[in-house]
């Protein structure tokens, strides 16, 4: 059997917590968990880690953003590691958690931030283990990872050079062929939301008072559906220079300390280059696109331009 032991009960948790120990990790740090998606030609991953679907690029009707769940952890301090996320839309829904320790002998064990491997360089599962949860029901998603060895308590040890070197675990967020054109966010749960006694993300971590479980630092994932075009902020169907200017309007604003007017829709449409700041640079990349569009007669959508400069 592969697993060892199911979520820790509150009874363990405190079993554990109570092992006297000494350690050097401050009692006041936390841990952080965030999101990010994979790399796709059907959607585009900004710098800051959210994503935007334009269905007007769509080269076949898949609305799916496939995402990971990461923890940063400097201290290395955890023993247990328990994130829980969750999205409110009906039209975005979390499927297909990925246990990387699966029960059946079929399916291999798969790296992840804190997969262990033998002398033999073979993935193993000896000190500990993994529970993956999925309720359809409130759209929400659970993921453990924690030591089962009584033998050997210490905090797990990163499979990289960094905790989130890997992921824990990664997940499909699947969008409804009708779904509005809309920002849907995944988030963690760290408060109960649909009934009393709902779980929450937490960790437990050796620090210098001993063993505490807290509630970690989280970032959600915002992914914009949209059909506009890439690179049409004014939404007229178009990508020209009355686009470029109102990036440069935009850029006039924000370098003056205003807030630069646009939806978050529109800056998306308009961040050409993904860094998540609207320039002169980005009006330059669409008055390029523009010039271009006026001498061919079969145009490509500005980004595969962008992956060709």
């Amino acid at each position: 059997m592969k697993k060892l032991v199911s979520i820790l009960s509150s009874s363990i948790l405190s079993i554990f917590i109570s092992t006297p120990n000494i350690f050097a990790i401050d009692a006041e740090y936390v841990p952080k968990l965030y999101f990010r998606a994979e790399k796709s030609d059907n959607y585009k991953t900004y710098e800051d880690g959210n994503v935007v679907i334009f269905r007007s690029e769509l080269e076949s009707n898949n609305n799916m953003v496939k995402a990971s769940v990461y923890i940063d952890d400097e201290s290395l301090s955890c023993w247990y590691v328990s994130p829980k996320w969750k999205c409110e839309s009906e039209y975005a829904k979390l499927e297909n958690l990925i246990d990387p320790l699966p029960m059946s002998d079929d399916a291999p064990n798969i790296a992840y931030a804190y997969a262990e491997k033998n002398d033999e360089g073979e993935f193993t599962h000896v000190r500990h283990g993994t529970i993956i949860s999925t309720d359809t029901r409130y759209n929400t998603m659970a993921f453990t990872c924690q030591v089962t060895s009584y033998m050997d308590r210490s905090a797990m040890k990163p499979y990289g050079d960094k905790s989130d070197s890997y992921p824990l675990t990664s997940f499909d967020i699947n969008f409804a062929s009708d779904s509005p054109s809309d920002d849907y966010i995944v988030y963690f749960l760290t408060k109960p939301e649909d009934y009393d006694d709902q779980r929450t993300s937490d960790v437990a971590m050796r620090t210098d008072e001993g063993s505490i479980v807290k509630q970690p630092e989280t970032k959600s994932i915002t992914i914009t559906v949209t059909d506009k075009k890439f690179g049409d902020i004014t939404g007229d169907g178009k990508v020209d220079s009355n686009d470029a200017s109102a990036i440069l309007v935009a850029y006039s604003k924000s370098s003056t300390g205003l807030d630069h007017g646009l939806t978050n829709e529109e800056f998306r449409c308009g961040d050409s280059d993904l860094n998540c700041l609207l320039t002169s640079s980005d009006a330059s990349n669409i008055l390029s696109y523009y010039s271009y569009l006026s001498t061919t007669d079969d145009p490509i959508n500005l980004t595969k331009y962008m992956n060709q400069k």
